[in-house]
Formats: C-alpha cells, structure tokens, sequence
C-alpha cells in the first residue's frame, strides 16, 4: 500500500490532547461531494472519537471501525485542494496500480493485475459486459482477495473489492475496504477508484452516480496525529448552510418530562411520523437509526434539539426548538 504522506513535512512537536467523545464504537456514514471533503472527514471522525490502541508491531494508532463515506461524484474528476498537498501527477501515477498488469514496485499485491488478468481473466472487463446485457438487475463485483493471504495480513490488499451497480441511468460504486491509513493512503486511493468508476461508466455510456467507502478499519498512526489536526484546523470549517431535507419538517417539544417529536411534511398540513421517550438520547439515536436516508446537517441538529431537550427535562426549563 502506498506510504506517501499527504502533508509533506516531518512533524516531531508535541501531539495535543484529544479531547474523548462518546461513540456507539462502529457504523460512522459520512456524506460529500468530493474526495477533499470526505477526507476532511474521516480525520475529523478518527481523531476526535477513534480508539487510541496499541497494534500488534507496537505502533499506536486511533481507530474507527466501519467508517462509511459516499461521495457524490460529479461528471468530471474534482480538482485537487490545497490540503491534500498532491498532484495530478501524483494520482496518476498512483492510478497505475490499478491498470498496470506488472508489479509496481511496492511489496503489495499487484491490484491490476487481479482486476484486469487473474488467471486469464479481466473481472473488469466481465463486470461491465454483465452489466451490459441487463443494466437494472444485475451488478458487477471485481475481487481484489485472495482467501489464501487472510493468514498475512501484510501481503492481503487492503481493497477487498468494488462493486457496480446502475440505478436510474447511472453507475454507483461501492468499495470495501479491510483496513486504511487514512491520513496517508486513503486520499490516493479514493481518488483512483472514483476514477476507475469514471472509466466504468465511460465504457458503459452511462453517467456516474455516487460511490461509497466502507473501510473497516479507518485508522491514523500518532506520528501524524499533530498534521492531522493541524489540517483540521485550517481546512475543516463547518456548519455547512443548511439544506433542505427531503424527508420533512422536525418538531421537538417537552411533553410533561418526556421528549416528543413529530416529522411533518413541507407544507406541516399532515403529521408523517411521531413518538414519545423518557430519555432524549435514546429519541435522538431512535430517529437516526429508523431514518438513514436524513442529511449529516439534519442529523446533527436532531442531536442539538435533543441535547436541548435533555437540559429542559433535567432541569425544569422551558423548551424552546432552535
């Protein structure tokens, strides 16, 4: 796998305290439209709620498992940000990996070679045919493991595999991955898998819809602990403006020491969802795991008015939303 640090320089200060935040530990989606942004993310992600553990090798690192980021890809490849400190040259010598039959050079196994001739066959090449002959039934899943490697994690790629699919006249990406530097490597290889997906619906004549990374193992080694918030820092600047929500209009309410909310439509002209609980938290994670299709805005919102909430009930207050 690829070692080359996104930030350049050698960083020896002292690493700042993390501030702990309380997770459930696993299953973190994350939305954006591009690669920059997503990254930005997941170091966000991992630093503030990752758990710091020592590996096997004795390196220390923080780590989120099952950390899942769709990225809303647009026609043409994004333009790279200032922070990812990378070329276009960068990436396309990367994206080499992926199309090279030949070893690369690295200790890895050869990604092109699997995709595009294991054994004598192109799984890339058979995934776009299959998809071909029935674009709305069927997938194409390209498999980058070999069962006999799980013993060597060292020689196992950390890609497992890439799946395509077409909904409504564009191609979705969905890639899985075994286990991430994602302060060093996963700017690169998002990058060129989104363009691999690009090449797919190129060949497929079709648009290109969003792909998503589920990396079971997002981690960052404490050597770039300090880059990383730096990066932060400087770049991830946040709220977003809000966006209007598909799924309708939230109302939060004390109801006699209980929290309540009611889901309306746009119009507030009918009441599409509502239900009671003693305790805010629980109402807030019961919303957002009954509804995963709500916005990261909207989802950090529900978690503010409940926080609310928790203060009007524990301490006799009146309750106002927003």
């Amino acid at each position: 796998m690829p070692s080359k640090p996104v930030i350049g320089r050698n960083e020896m200060e002292q690493i700042p305290e993390r501030k702990r935040f309380l997770s459930r530990k696993t299953t973190f989606p994350m939305f954006s439209n591009d690669v920059a942004d997503g990254w930005l993310q997941l170091l966000n992600l991992v630093m503030r709620i990752g758990t710091d553990k020592t590996t096997g090798q004795g390196d220390r690192i923080a780590e989120a498992l099952n950390a899942i980021v769709t990225i809303q890809l647009a026609a043409e490849e994004e333009e790279l940000a200032p922070y990812l400190d990378l070329s276009g040259a960068d990436v396309d010598e990367h994206y080499r990996r992926f199309t090279s039959t030949s070893p690369t050079g690295d200790s890895g196994p050869a990604l092109g070679q699997r995709l595009h001739d294991w054994n004598g066959l192109s799984q890339f090449d058979a995934a776009i045919e299959r998809l071909k002959q029935s674009h709305d039934t069927r997938s194409g899943t390209l498999v980058l493991i070999d069962p006999q490697e799980m013993g060597s994690p060292q020689n196992t790629p950390s890609i497992l595999s890439a799946t395509f699919n077409v909904i409504e006249g564009a191609l979705f990406g969905s890639f899985v991955i075994r286990s991430m530097d994602v302060y060093a490597a996963w700017p690169l290889e998002a990058l060129s898998l989104t363009r691999l997906q690009r090449e797919a619906a190129a060949r497929l004549g079709i648009d290109v819809g969003s792909a998503t990374f589920v990396i079971h193992s997002a981690h960052l080694c404490d050597r770039d602990w300090a880059s990383a918030l730096r990066v932060l820092d400087e770049s991830f600047k946040r709220p977003l403006p809000l966006q209007e929500d598909a799924s309708g209009i939230f109302l939060f309410g004390n109801d006699g020491g209980k929290a309540r909310a009611m889901l309306l439509n746009h119009d507030a002209s009918a009441i599409q969802w509502e239900e009671t609980f003693t305790n805010p938290e629980d109402l807030s994670w019961y919303i957002i795991d009954i509804m995963p299709w709500l916005s990261s805005q909207h989802m950090r919102y529900i978690g503010q008015e409940c926080a609310a909430l928790m203060r009007s009930i524990r301490e006799s207050e009146c309750y106002e939303q927003g």
